[in-house]
This record gives structure tokens, sequence and C-alpha cells, in this order.
């Protein structure tokens, strides 16, 4: 009698021993499965940013003034006559890293502040004009295209100004879309000031007034 219940206890620590090891194998294999998949799915995201392609621009700004003999633009000029009308011309370059990049639109708008006292109209170029609902903030925006960086070319729009007499500056900001890092965004101003005759000009000098 013992000798059966010593066997069928036997046999039970047997059959939960087996189930017990079974159990853990099982729960170590899902763990390295998981484990595994983590892994790939970490690998997986890592080539999808090492393949997926970036954007650049490179962006020039300059102007010229409508009196100008040889209509020359310059990017260090900063004052205008107020009685005439000047022009600001707008290069911009959009660079991709990767062949899938190119051709890839990427939109570009151009804000001017302080258009309550100049007026702002697209001279040279395609754009769409903005309602911003504030007559001191006018918007325009294009599209523009990446290409390799052998094969990028300049993306040209001019805007002209035409100042009112009571204005002082006007600001243009081009900003470029999210696919665009914020740091390539690009802001310049100009100024207005009363033009004067090259006599006057000589006159303030032998005076010593400016």
């Amino acid at each position: 009698m013992k000798n059966k219940r010593f066997k069928m206890l036997f046999a039970v620590g047997v059959i939960l021993s087996i189930f017990s090891f079974t159990a853990c194998g099982s729960t170590g294999e899902e763990n390295k499965s998981n484990s595994e998949n983590e892994q790939m799915q970490e690998t997986e995201e890592e080539k999808k940013g090492f393949f997926d392609a970036s954007y650049t621009t490179e962006t020039t700004i300059a102007y010229s003034a409508g009196n100008d003999s040889d209509w020359s633009y310059g990017n260090q000029r900063k004052e205008f006559p107020i009685d005439d009308a000047c022009y600001v011309r707008i290069a911009s370059t959009a660079i991709t890293d990767k062949n899938k990049g190119v051709d890839n639109e990427i939109a570009v708008t151009y804000r001017f502040t302080g258009t309550e006292n100049c007026q702002v109209n697209l001279s040279d170029g395609i754009a769409e004009q903005i309602d911003t609902g504030d007559a001191n903030v006018t918007e325009f925006t294009r599209t523009i295209f990446a290409k390799k960086s052998k094969e990028a070319k300049e993306d040209i729009i001019i805007f002209q100004y035409v100042p009112m007499e009571s204005a002082e500056s006007i600001t243009l900001e081009v900003l470029y879309d999210d696919q665009i890092d914020s740091r390539y965004d690009c802001r310049n101003a100009v100024y207005f000031v009363s033009s004067e005759t090259e006599e006057t000009k000589d006159v303030r000098k032998e005076n010593g007034t400016k």
C-alpha cells in the first residue's frame, strides 16, 4: 500500500516537473522572440531614417533701385529712396541628398511686414497671394522642387516695393515648409529715406552738416 502510494506521488512529481520545465522553456522562448522582434523593429526604423531623403535650401536676397542704370542687384544695400520703387530678388535652391527626393515639392512662403505703408507687387515669377487678414502683412506662396546638389539651380522670383510717403521700412521673411529645418528660413529688411540731389549733398558737406 505504501509502495503504491509512493509511486503515485512520484509520478505526480515527475509530471509537475515536466510541466514546470515546459512552461519555463516557453516563457524563455517568448521573451527571446519578443526581444528579437523589438531589435528588428528598431533596426527597420534606423534603416528607414537612414534611407529617407532629407532636404536643405540655399537662399539669396538682393535688391535693386528702379533708378539703377544697369539694374544690378546687391545683397548689402539697406536704404532706398522713398519716392521711387525698388525691387527684391529672391533666389531659392532646394537640395536633396537622395535620388528618391528629386522633384519633391517644397512650399515657400514670402511674408512682407510693413505693407500698410509700402505696396508689394509680384514682378517676375509665379506665386499665389494669401489673405492674411492683416493690412500690414502680405504673403505669397509657391512651390519649388528639390534636386541633387549637382543638378540644383536657383529658383528666382522678384517683387516690387512701392513705398508711400509715410513708409519707414519693410521686412521680408522667406519661410520654407516643415520638410526644411527652420534654420534655413531667412529674414531681411530695407529702409526708406528721403532722396536728395547731388547739389543738396554738396551744400551739406560745405556746411559740415549731415
